[in-house]
């Protein structure tokens, strides 16, 4: 199936706002496509890169293959040959592009790589090892969308539909089960029934994945506006114990996926920086009080306190509260150090004392004036 770039193709009501794409790396490519073919070599754009401009969203990772092998790519292009299984990283005029060999993939071993990989010359069985068939669309030098495997028309019906036979898909790539279901989330679209039954008949193939590898795909998911299609199919597929997670309440939908990670229970077999983790503790913490005050934000600040309020479907001015706040941090609280515990005497109740400070200011219990403060302190509040 031939089609004109001139008629660009529009899902209807795909996104209230559309991301239109930059034409100058594509334009690149374009012309990396014609010295190819010049060369008497086929080439083509594919993948995510086509998807996303028939969807008009923005997308800068462009890939291209071509029955040309690596060292010919390479010596077309007057680079140094760094052949990965067949992919070469081809930089032109200031881009990088991923410019891989048609080949045909057999015997996946570890349930994610195949074991051989052979070339050939033949577009449609290169094609026909790929995933879903949203991502068999190619380009050709004209900028001419060529679509062999029917997947503009799954993108106009908005479905995600494996290339072939889904449970042979699955099993050669347990990754797969969670692409499909990331692309159902980021683009809105359903799962095609047979994939869905694949996805049941095989979703203990996800255990070959490490949890890392999991969470990678989970975090993306997560920051998308539609992750509560995540948690309904999850729940339809059965998946949650294999994932190894499980909502507290209804999943809030928030773009941050750090955000949607606090609103579970979750196995310890996924791992967090330092800092990601310290932001979940810290959300939960507010979300276990269910409550929301100048406290709250001046402890945890704007951002977590924001975040914090959506998942508590909570109507509170954040920015208003923090506007407002008495003191901001400890270095406004009109006592020093030194004074404090030249009335305490002990060290180790310094930081105590600083918390009930804070909330007796914030509350408007106690005035930020040094006399009332050490008037308080020295009347023994603090136990």
């Amino acid at each position: 199936q031939l089609i004109n770039n001139k008629k660009p193709f529009k899902p209807n009501g795909f996104f209230d706002i559309i991301i239109l794409v930059g034409g100058n790396m594509y334009n690149i490519a374009l012309e990396i496509l014609n010295i190819f073919e010049n060369n008497k070599y086929k080439a083509y754009i594919v993948g995510g890169f086509v998807r996303d401009k028939l969807l008009e969203i923005d997308n800068t990772d462009i890939d291209i293959i071509t029955d040309a092998k690596p060292n010919e790519i390479c010596n077309l292009f007057n680079i140094d040959l760094k052949d990965n299984y067949g992919s070469v990283k081809l930089p032109y005029k200031g881009f990088t592009f991923d410019v891989t060999t048609f080949r045909k993939e057999d015997n996946y071993v570890d349930g994610r790589r195949p074991s051989f990989i052979e070339y050939t010359d033949d577009i449609s069985i290169d094609l026909q090892r790929r995933d879903f068939t949203i991502n068999t669309i190619l380009i050709d030098k004209e900028g001419n969308y060529i679509d062999l495997f029917n997947g503009i028309t799954d993108l106009n019906n908005k479905i995600i539909k494996s290339v072939g036979d889904p449970d042979k898909k699955l099993k050669e790539d347990s990754l797969r089960i969670l692409r499909a279901i990331r692309f159902m989330c980021l683009y809105n679209f359903k799962l095609d029934d047979n994939l869905k039954k694949a996805i049941v008949d095989n979703k203990a193939l996800i255990s070959n994945l490490s949890f890392d590898r999991i969470k990678q795909e989970l975090d993306i998911i997560f920051s998308s506006s539609n992750v509560n299609l995540f948690f309904n199919m999850i729940n339809e597929l059965d998946l949650y114990k294999t994932l190894e997670i499980e909502p507290i309440n209804r999943v809030i939908a928030t773009n941050n996926y750090l955000s949607i990670w606090a609103q579970l229970n979750y196995s310890n077999n996924y791992n967090f920086s330092n800092k990601e983790q310290n932001y979940i503790n810290n959300l939960k913490e507010i979300n276990d009080t269910n409550n929301i005050d100048s406290y709250t934000v001046y402890r945890y600040g704007i951002e977590i306190s924001k975040e914090a309020n959506k998942i508590l479907n909570s109507k509170v001015d954040i920015d208003n509260i923090y506007n407002n706040l008495i003191i901001k941090s400890r270095t406004d609280i009109d006592i020093t150090y030194d004074e404090i515990l030249n009335i305490v005497k002990d060290k180790s109740i310094i930081n105590k004392i600083y918390i009930d400070l804070e909330k007796q200011i914030l509350y408007n219990k106690l005035i930020n004036k040094k006399e009332s403060i050490i008037s308080y302190l020295e009347g023994d509040s603090i136990e």
